[in-house]
């Protein structure tokens, strides 16, 4: 298993690293630790000369001092990594550090087309408590990679992903999606809840739809549980973080889609902000991934 994880070099990201590690400790394989430090010019950051923002005029000598700040701290991201796997008593695991120069959300878009991760493992706030990565990156970045992406909040505590909704709205790949959730989290052995919301005009339909793809499931093997629910409610939202709350939900799951025409004309039931707003991990997948 291959999974990149991308960092702004954070404390926040921390949390990341317990995570990549628990994936890979049983079946080995590599992780990517990846940063493209000029995203440290966009943001502004206390770490450079200056106390820089973005109104800043960067100098050639500037631009060689922020590389040269990014190599060292790489360096010392990796070697705590590598000594975190090797406290764990793990031989099984490689890391491999990715340093580049450029936008964030490109570079990784791009590092992702060439490696061909299982996953992409990420922060969904940046450094210092700014809303860089929340606002834009993490919600743009899961819409354009084809591949699957663990999103872990600020602050989160580590514990393991085996509690796990899916929302669901019957999208003719639920079944490879929740395939793929059930294989990514095969350690975990996890419970998946696959929900839907339906509102008063709407019940039957969505009940033969939901009755359809738990047959599916009856017909397959998997490691861990499936359970399906119709929830009625006129407050999506608010019923998605209630029934996380109550089933003590440790991650959420769906298909990430790009904003449309139509998305502007219909209204959502639930969105990215809604899932953002639980602060658990989220897993995503792409719109018509493979």
């Amino acid at each position: 298993m291959k999974i990149i994880l991308s960092t702004d070099f954070s404390e926040e990201n921390k949390v990341l690293l317990p995570y990549a590690i628990d994936f890979l400790k049983n079946s080995g394989g590599e992780i990517i630790i990846f940063h493209a430090y000029m995203d440290n010019v966009f943001v502004g950051s206390n770490c450079y000369p200056g106390n820089m923002d973005t109104d800043n005029y960067f100098t050639t000598e500037l631009l060689v001092e922020l590389e040269n700040k990014s190599q060292q701290t790489m360096v010392e991201k990796t070697e705590y990594l590598v000594n975190l796997i090797n406290e764990e008593g793990l031989d099984n695991i490689t890391v491999r550090p990715v340093l580049v120069s450029g936008d964030p959300e490109e570079e990784l878009i791009e590092l992702s087309k060439k490696e061909n991760p299982d996953l992409i493992l990420m922060g969904t706030r940046g450094k210092g408590g700014k809303r860089f990565l929340e606002g834009s990156l993490v919600k743009s970045v899961m819409t354009k990679c084809d591949v699957p992406m663990l999103f872990i909040p600020e602050g989160y505590s580590w514990r393991k992903s085996n509690e796990v909704v899916y929302a669901t709205d019957f999208n003719e790949f639920d079944i490879n999606t929740i395939d793929r959730i059930f294989n990514i989290l095969k350690p975990y052995k996890p419970h998946i809840h696959v929900i839907h919301f339906i509102e008063n005009d709407e019940g039957p339909k969505e009940a033969v739809l939901m009755d359809e793809l738990e047959q599916a499931f009856l017909k397959k093997e998997f490691e861990g549980e499936i359970h399906f629910h119709l929830i009625n409610t006129n407050n999506a939202p608010l019923a998605l973080k209630n029934f996380c709350e109550h089933n003590d939900i440790s991650l959420s799951s769906f298909i990430a889609y790009r904003k449309g025409f139509f998305d502007f004309m219909i209204r959502e039931k639930i969105n990215k902000d809604d899932f953002l707003n639980l602060n658990i991990p989220m897993l995503t997948f792409k719109e018509f991934s493979k």
